[in-house]
């Protein structure tokens, strides 16, 4: 029997939001919050099911049906090895459609339908890829419970760290690797590989940043289009994350930020050359910080920079009330912040230094924005990425 689980973390950006949409760079780093996956084989059973609790649904194939897919979808394609994975979509669309019309009868909402095409998708993409096993099917039903610590499409990669784990579940269940080897590079890049084809199931042409981010950890350097180089951090920072309780819709706002880089193109190139500016300083602070002395001059400077690109994502119309509640609230109390991701709500993050425990503004600061009705989670930026271990019933 082959019982496992998998903790994909989520992310926050640190610097660069809305610059990366027109080719400058960003900062992304993995947060201590993440979704946790547990995988339990059943013998006997001949039922996939799905426990999704943050969509309050469960999802269930059925293995004769799924296997029959796999039978079909080979004799479409002979020899196919998945290098494009257009016509697997394509098909595991239909699939799922005609089975949620059947089973459910009446469409289910969208959250539920997409979680159910990833499912689907990243399960037949790693049975339809299993190492040297071309006729490779499901034999035997298994149990999956998914939990998350990250609120749905509030900027910290949700859907990223959905998708990352759900690949490595299923590229484990399919031979790929197993739980002692996962974290050789290869299979590292196979988990964030259908994890990005996880994210086009949620988002159409995602960066790539989310999955790598939530896969491999740590904090990562990322121009659109040009790939990624990972910070040699020596500690993760300690955080806070804030969140306004404001919902949005990223694609509105970034629509928004185009409509305002057409009407004053020079104005706002020269933000974007500023933005440039500000993750080239902060790149060998965050290398550097935790490995000398004058940590505390890198702190301030680190403080200094997040309160700058705060600045110039609120020139370009992006913040919010509530936002700017929890800034004045921060800093009132001598602590730097500024938003993460899209903004006009979502999350605000709060910069704290290494002994923040025993300081007693801190409490306060934590008291007051739990007081004004924020949610507040303390965390750290930068950490380790995906793991996958034992599960003990």
């Amino acid at each position: 029997m082959l019982k496992f689980q998998v903790h994909a973390p989520g992310k926050v950006i640190l610097h660069g939001e809305h610059a990366v949409v027109y080719q400058k760079p960003a900062l992304a780093a993995v947060v201590g919050l993440g979704t946790k996956l547990q995988l339990r084989t059943q013998t006997g059973s001949q039922v996939a099911s799905f426990q999704l609790e943050a969509l309050n649904c469960t999802l269930e194939i059925e293995l004769s049906e799924f296997n029959a897919f796999l039978v079909n979808f080979r004799s479409k394609y002979p020899g196919d090895k998945l290098e494009s994975t257009a016509k697997l979509m394509e098909e595991v669309r239909a699939e799922v459609a005609k089975q949620l019309e059947r089973s459910v009868g009446s469409t289910p909402k969208q959250h539920t339908q997409r979680a159910f095409i990833s499912i689907y998708y990243l399960l037949a993409g790693a049975v339809l890829t299993a190492p040297n096993q071309p006729t490779l099917t499901l034999q035997s039903g298994f149990q999956v419970h998914v939990d998350t610590e990250l609120n749905v499409g509030a900027g910290l990669g949700s859907s990223a760290s959905y998708g990352a784990a759900l690949a490595a579940a299923f590229l484990i269940l399919a031979g790929h690797f197993d739980k002692t080897s996962y974290l050789q590079d290869e299979n590292l890049a196979l988990i964030s590989h259908w994890a990005y084809e996880s994210e086009r199931v949620n988002h159409g042409t995602p960066s790539g940043v989310d999955n790598t981010v939530c896969t491999y950890g740590g904090i990562l350097r990322f121009v659109k289009g040009q790939g990624f180089q990972s910070l040699r951090i020596q500690k993760p920072l300690n955080i806070l994350l804030v969140d306004s309780r404001v919902s949005r819709s990223t694609a509105d706002i970034v629509a928004k930020v185009r409509h305002l880089a057409e009407e004053f193109p020079q104005l706002i190139e020269a933000i974007w050359q500023a933005c440039e500016e500000l993750v080239n300083s902060a790149v060998p602070l965050y290398e550097s910080f935790g490995n000398a002395q004058d940590d505390s001059q890198k702190f301030e400077k680190l403080e200094r920079l997040f309160q700058i690109n705060n600045d110039l994502l609120k020139a370009i119309g992006v913040s919010h009330p509530k936002l700017e509640q929890i800034f004045t609230i921060a800093f009132k109390r001598g602590f730097f912040s500024k938003l993460t991701g899209a903004g006009a709500g979502g999350y605000a993050i709060v910069l704290l230094p290494d002994n923040y425990e025993c300081n007693e503004v801190y409490w306060k600061l934590k008291e007051e924005l739990e007081a004004a009705g924020f949610g507040v989670h303390v965390t750290t930026a930068g950490g380790v990425g995906l793991r996958v271990s034992s599960l003990d019933d």
